[in-house]
């Protein structure tokens, strides 16, 4: 087992990463070393603490497990070190909102998790465990609290999400007649008014427009949320810088699908997919919400689906479905289950709640006495 907490380490990691991913049952492009590097640089506090732990056998590298350590106020009072997949962050604004977290493996996961563990043990390296939307049916999911228990820790899973996605049939039409009456009927009553209109859609492939496209996004995106009383997720300073930062090496990289849709040269929908390995990842999107003609969203979700369909993808991921995103049910029917993963060592607990009580021991002692000199 070998520790790396220096970013030169870090970079120079990326080919030894991408190779394993790829060979990974975990496999998908918020494991991959682009997306995790640059949240690194963007996110990372001057305290925090990398933490990737690399596992080795005769065959080079086999497992990485991409963590790093942060920091926490336990109830707001007491500084406890925190260890986290990169990529994640305990809520909070700026949150990039990265699914499916995982150790990346190729073989003999059990092992990597015991490991694991025990180097988290014998190098003391933090009192708590957050693992952010493990994948209920990931092969590690188990493990990760199997182990944790094995080991003395005290595991619970703090929060589930649902994550909607299609597994794409051969054409449009199968598709379509997969669906519910009334979501059909909804797709296709919107596609016959973009025929009596001037709506265009298309998408971002040349660099140079990249950011003008970028900007649109934005403003969309925050209008809509603004409309709601809300702040919407570009607001955050982090976060959009992150997504400057990381878009135009996902167009290079043929992973970034920038689709939009515009009337007259107004754009009123955009959509940021993410596609990698013949998946697309639905990220983010902005939405015309003002302008009454048509439904703008239903609309580019259903050309973009379409457009998966043609060129063989096989799947059209929606990611983690928020109390606002109702519509996403209505275009997938597949679910996958998406858990937060809280592991805590027992005697920490233990020894902050026992400092807790001695703390409102001493002030109900002490209270009399402030109470006579307020008076």
């Amino acid at each position: 087992m070998r520790l790396v907490e220096s970013n030169e380490e870090f970079r120079q990691l990326k080919q030894v990463w991408d190779h394993l991913l790829e060979q990974s049952p975990a496999d998908n492009y918020f494991l991959s070393w682009e997306w995790m590097w640059n949240w690194w640089q963007v996110f990372a506090l001057p305290e925090d603490r990398l933490t990737i732990l690399l596992i080795e056998d005769e065959d080079g590298v086999a497992g990485i497990a991409p963590f790093y350590v942060r920091k926490n106020l336990h109830r707001g009072i007491y500084s406890v070190r925190r260890m986290m997949f990169l990529g994640t962050q305990d809520g909070g604004p700026g949150d990039v909102c990265s699914p499916y977290m995982n150790i990346i493996y190729r073989k003999d996961a059990e092992q990597l998790v015991g490991i694991i563990f025990k180097t988290l043990i014998r190098h003391d390296i933090c009192e708590e465990v957050f693992l952010a939307k493990v994948d209920n049916s990931s092969g590690t999911f188990k493990l990760f609290q199997d182990h944790a228990l094995r080991h003395g820790f005290l595991v619970r899973i703090a929060e589930e999400y649902v994550s909607p996605y299609i597994r794409l049939p051969l054409s449009w039409d199968a598709y379509l007649q997969g669906l519910s009456p009334a979501t059909r009927y909804k797709i296709r009553r919107e596609r016959r008014k973009l025929d009596r209109c001037d709506f265009t859609v298309g998408k971002v492939e040349n660099p140079d427009e990249l950011m003008k496209y970028y900007e649109e996004l934005v403003t969309l995106h925050e209008k809509r949320w603004n409309s709601k009383g809300l702040r919407g997720a570009f607001s955050n300073e982090k976060f959009s810088c992150f997504h400057k930062k990381i878009m135009p090496q996902m167009l290079k990289n043929g992973r970034l699908e920038l689709n939009f849709l515009s009337e007259k040269g107004t754009v009123r929908a955009m959509l940021y997919n993410i596609v990698y390995r013949n998946k697309i990842y639905f990220y983010q999107s902005g939405i015309d919400t003002s302008e009454k003609k048509a439904a703008f969203g239903y609309l580019l979700h259903g050309y973009s689906i379409e457009n998966a369909v043609k060129n063989g993808i096989t799947e059209y991921d929606f990611l983690c479905k928020g109390r606002a995103d109702n519509y996403k049910g209505h275009f997938a029917k597949q679910r996958r289950t998406v858990s937060d993963i809280y592991i805590a060592r027992q005697w920490a607990l233990k020894h902050f709640v026992g400092a807790e009580e001695a703390a409102r021991r001493v002030y109900r002692r002490i209270k009399p006495y402030f109470m006579r000199t307020v008076e």
